[in-house]
Formats: structure tokens, C-alpha cells, sequence
């Protein structure tokens, strides 16, 4: 009886080592033509707005005094002195926020399906929370749907 067991755990063994699994994740051959179809008319294409957030001067930290406290007499909160941030949509610049709400709001008018329009927060190098949730408050007060959010360390 020993001997039968033997030989039946080292032909599992090999066919557990000999086995090989068939990968179909990820790869799904179809034969579907190429140029026929129901629905044959062309779209039109969706234009992207990328808005680029930079850090011009990044100012300097100081405590907020109306946020006095008697365990911190300085301030509870920080906040920046002297920082200017600009952002550039395409070959447009804006300092101010207001300016640019007032951008996107011509660009929304203009476009068809502002909730089909995708804009792209692109976050460079120096930018703080603060200076993101600004413009993010702005996009969607405008009524836009598909945000997503890039960054780089280029200056």
C-alpha cells in the first residue's frame, strides 16, 4: 500500500510541475471589420482644456495673527506672504482666479457638452494644496464632470 501512495504523490508532482497555465487575460483575438459597421457617421472630436498650475514666487510662510490662541500667540494657522501663482490654459496666463473663472465660463458657453469635456489639472513643482482646491472649486462651480489631476517636477 505504501509504495502505491509513493507513486501516486510523484505523478501529482510532475503534473503539477509539467503544467502550464494558458494566459487569456489581457489578449482577446476578434475578427471584427474594420471599416463596416452599423453606425458609419464620424464624431466629432472633444476638445481638452489643460490647465497648468506653476508657482511664480513661492512667498514666504508666516502665522495667521487672526488665529491667535493663548497657547500660540502667534497664530494657529499659516498662510503665505507675497506668493503669486499663475495659470496657463493653452497660451493664456492668469494671475488672478477671477479672470480665469471668467475664461472658462466664455470656453463652457462655446462648447456644446461642457459635461463631456475633459480637463486635466496639471500641478507643477512648488504648488501647495491650496493652490489646486482654488482652481478645482472654480471647474466644477462651471459645471465640468471629467477632472483628472497630472504633475510633474518640471519647472
Amino acid at each position: 500500500m505504501a509504495p502505491m501512495i509513493d507513486v501516486t504523490f510523484l505523478l501529482l508532482i510532475f503534473f503539477i510541475v509539467t503544467l502550464k497555465f494558458k494566459v487569456l487575460e489581457g489578449r482577446l483575438d476578434a475578427a471584427l471589420p474594420k471599416d463596416m459597421g452599423s453606425m458609419s457617421t464620424e464624431t466629432d472630436p472633444i476638445e481638452k482644456v489643460d490647465i497648468v498650475i506653476r508657482v511664480k514666487k513661492p512667498g514666504v510662510l508666516s502665522p495667521d495673527p487672526t488665529t491667535r490662541t493663548h497657547s500660540q500667540p502667534q497664530g494657529r494657522l499659516k498662510h503665505y506672504v507675497g506668493r503669486q501663482v499663475e495659470y496657463l490654459v493653452g497660451t493664456n496666463k492668469f494671475r488672478d482666479v477671477g479672470k480665469l473663472s471668467n475664461f472658462l465660463d466664455r470656453f463652457a458657453k462655446t462648447q456644446e457638452m461642457k459635461d463631456d469635456t475633459p480637463i486635466t489639472l496639471d500641478v507643477r513643482k512648488g504648488s501647495v494644496y491650496g493652490d489646486v482646491v482654488v482652481i478645482l472649486d472654480v471647474v466644477i462651480e462651471k459645471g465640468f464632470q471629467k477632472i483628472s489631476f497630472a504633475g510633474s517636477f518640471e519647472e
